[in-house]
Order: C-alpha cells, then sequence, then structure tokens
C-alpha cells in the first residue's frame, strides 16, 4: 500500500466521521475507518498497518509523548488522532508538538469543551489486527513488515516530568498544567 491509498482510507474515514472534531468524532471517524478497512484482504491490512506504524515511529519524540500524556492521557492513540486528522496535521504536530496548543481543538480539550479522548481514538491501534483474524501471527508478521518499529529519540528527556514539559513544550505546558 502507498502512502497515498493510506491517506485515502484516512481522509474518506475522516469524511464519513465528519470533518470537525467534535464530540463522538473518535467514535465515529473508528467506525468508518473499521467500514473502509473491512474490505481490504489480509495483506493490505498488514500494509496498512504496518504504515500506521511506522508514522508513530516517525512521531517517536520526547516532545510527542509528553504532548500526548499532557494533552490526551495516551501518547500513542494521540498520533493515531492526528493520523486521523490528515496528512497535513500529522507532518504539522511531529514537525512541532508545542505548536499544537494553536490548534482549535486542542484548545477545546484545554478548555474542558471536548473531552480529551475525541483527539484520541484509541480503538485504531487494533482495528487492523481485529479484522485480519489471525492474531496470534499477526505481530510477528507486522514486524517484518515495518523493521525497526520505534527508532531511537533524539530528543530524549523525561516526558512524565511536567518541570520539563514546561522547558521543552511551553505553549502545551501553559494550557494543560498548572
Amino acid at each position: 500500500m502507498d502512502s497515498d491509498t493510506f491517506w485515502s482510507i484516512i481522509d474518506g474515514s475522516r469524511a464519513a466521521a465528519g470533518e470537525q472534531v467534535t464530540p463522538g468524532f473518535a467514535e465515529r471517524f473508528t467506525a468508518a475507518l473499521r467500514v473502509r478497512l473491512a474490505t481490504l484482504g489480509r495483506s493490505e491490512l498488514l500494509d496498512f498497518d504496518a504504515h500506521r506504524t511506522r508514522l508513530q515511529a516517525r512521531a517517536n519524540s520526547s516532545a510527542m509523548w509528553a504532548t500526548g500524556r499532557v494533552v490526551a492521557r495516551y501518547a500513542d492513540a494521540f498520533v493515531d488522532g492526528l493520523i486521523a486528522r490528515g496528512r497535513e496535521h500529522y507532518e504539522r504536530g511531529v514537525l512541532s508538538p508545542d505548536d499544537l496548543a494553536d490548534d482549535p481543538v486542542v484548545r477545546a480539550v484545554a478548555a474542558g469543551d471536548l473531552a480529551a479522548h475525541e483527539l484520541a481514538p484509541r480503538e485504531v491501534e487494533d482495528l487492523a489486527e481485529e479484522l485480519y483474524g489471525d492474531t496470534d501471527d499477526y505481530p510477528m508478521l507486522l514486524r517484518a513488515r515495518t523493521g525497526q518499529v520505534a527508532p531511537l529519540v533524539e530528543d530524549d528527556w523525561d516526558d512524565e516530568d511536567d518541570q520539563a514539559v514546561r522547558t521543552h513544550l511551553p505553549k502545551i505546558a501553559a494550557l494543560f498544567l498548572q
């Protein structure tokens, strides 16, 4: 599966869920993605999940994990939420996680106007594996397609230390940490 096909599946699922992240978005997006993935064969499901896993690995940084933890409690699901919002949103977020503080949806979460889980569709992580069926072999098959799952982190700092978050992500910290 090439990148354009992957993003086409994501974009179609987001369009079916409603372009705006509003209450119920995570559930609607996951349901729409399930419908699209259910039409794929086993090899295509692995390709889709391998692409998603590589995007997760690209986002592997202390800054992204801290942003995901502070904003939505689950960093990996938060990255899936960036993916759900589209290629451009994902790329901007990976480039500068602190600039996500300027995103109106992240600001709505900070203000308490939107539940954090709407930014982090946790079920997406297991969806392809569930549809694949033979889950005993799935992790090994996926790893064979992706190689090294998580590259070394270049900005290695303690993403669970709130003071470090304040230092490295001042805009996110200003919104979410007291």
